[in-house]
């Protein structure tokens, strides 16, 4: 609303005042005339205060309904929150002190039924479930634990080689519990983040996949089998971890380099780290990999020196991923360990993959190669079902005859 300005209407009020006194105001002296115009010019200026007060409320009416309004929805909200925590209708986790606090897991299956050249045998022999928690505990600080339960019946080959007659152990023994993962993080910058605790070993593709859900074959490739064995490197580190990454538009230069301990052997030391490109356009990823551990179990020197190369294309419907390592021993003979595993996305929920995996672990493991192929269906984001063919060949050695082991194997990862 605009404020009256009275000089500008005087001639106005005057031609009214004329018009209420009946043009009697002409009659009236000079003084009398300016008193009156005194008068009017006061009581303009009382309706003008009077507009301005009405005006600066009708300004903050708007506002104190917003706040009325923004203190109702919190009410409301506070209300829904409670709600749900009684109700159950979302699950609402609350940490003690963190900023927030994220809780998942999964839940992975397996039957199989091995081939052998001398006998058969099948059963439901694995069951996993792993809690993962990660806490921020604020912008720097972040905590991350990976609890696992497992259920395990390991497959033997029970005959006087170990070659010939497929055999599920038992399962009934206590389950297993183990702290898989447990670290904490202080994250100064995309290049510059430090992890402290029980980590995946950050090398190559496969071994940083890790969780099932991620992966094609649950079985890892051979020189990752068993996981708490160091065939080539240790699967997980008990140590310090550096490793950060440099954006080039979309491309990404990343490098890791980590120190500790295998959890095999806390009395030497392991070490070793990770460099990768990343080219977005290509869907080409390349990592150069070198590691060091000990195989002993005291202070002995029984030393090896792993270097590998990994290469990744991910681009449409194909991904394809690849891994060699060769060891240099200190004591035996050198290893090497290589596969390749193109994959073939026939759809959002269909996929269809192959692996060749060769390892030969010395002369006391011995060589073996395996062709994988197998269909994985992901009717959600949060189911992963499979079917495989593993055909494994055990080389000669040791006077040990040559051997082939036939696998079928569903399984089923529900994550969450």
């Amino acid at each position: 609303m605009k404020h009256l300005d009275f000089p500008k209407y005087s001639k106005i009020i005057l031609g009214l005042l004329s018009l209420i006194f009946g043009g009697k105001a002409y009659a009236y002296d000079s003084e009398d005339l300016a008193a009156q115009l005194l008068e009017a010019k006061k009581q303009i200026e009382l309706l003008q205060t009077q507009i301005t007060r009405i005006e600066a409320q009708l300004e903050q009416l708007p506002k104190t309904a917003d706040a009325d309004l923004e203190e109702r929805v919190e009410e409301l909200e506070l209300v829904s929150v409670e709600m749900d925590e009684s109700i159950g209708s979302r699950a609402v986790v609350s940490a003690f002190d963190a900023v927030s606090l994220d809780i998942g897991g999964f839940f992975d299956s397996t039957v199989t039924l091995a081939i052998g050249e001398d006998g058969t045998d099948i059963s439901f022999n694995r069951q996993v479930f792993e809690l993962l928690i990660r806490a921020k505990l604020n912008e720097r600080w972040d905590l991350f634990v990976a609890q696992a339960f497992i259920r395990d019946a390991d497959l033997d080959l029970s005959d006087a080689d170990n070659r010939l007659s497929p055999n599920f152990g038992n399962n009934n023994s206590p389950i297993e519990t183990d702290t898989i993962i447990g670290w904490g993080q202080y994250h100064h910058s995309d290049l510059l983040k430090i992890q402290f605790g029980r980590f995946i070993t950050p090398l190559g593709i496969v071994n940083v996949e890790h969780f099932p859900a991620t992966l094609f074959d649950t079985s890892k490739p051979q020189f990752l089998r068993p996981i708490s064995e160091q065939n080539l490197f240790s699967s997980f580190t008990n140590g310090v971890n550096i490793y950060g990454a440099k954006y080039f538009g979309n491309n990404e230069l990343s490098y890791a380099a980590y120190a500790g301990v295998w959890a095999g052997n806390s009395s030497n030391a392991t070490f070793g780290g990770r460099v990768g490109y990343h080219h977005a356009n290509s869907g080409f990823t390349i990592g150069v990999n070198a590691a060091s551990g000990d195989r002993s179990d005291d202070l002995s020197d029984d030393r090896f020196y792993t270097g590998g190369i990994d290469i990744l294309y991910d681009k449409g419907p194909l991904l394809w991923k690849s891994e060699l390592y060769a060891t240099a021993e200190g004591i035996g003979t050198d290893r090497i360990g290589f596969y390749t595993q193109p994959a073939l996305r026939l759809s959002d929920k269909f996929t269809l993959f192959y692996r060749y995996d060769f390892f030969d672990g010395g002369e006391i493991i011995g060589e073996s190669t395996e062709h994988v192929g197998g269909i994985v269906f992901d009717p959600g984001i949060n189911v992963r079902l499979r079917a495989l063919y593993r055909m494994r060949r055990l080389r000669e050695n040791l006077n040990a005859p040559e051997s082939d082991l036939d696998i079928i194997q569903f399984s089923s990862t529900f994550n969450f």
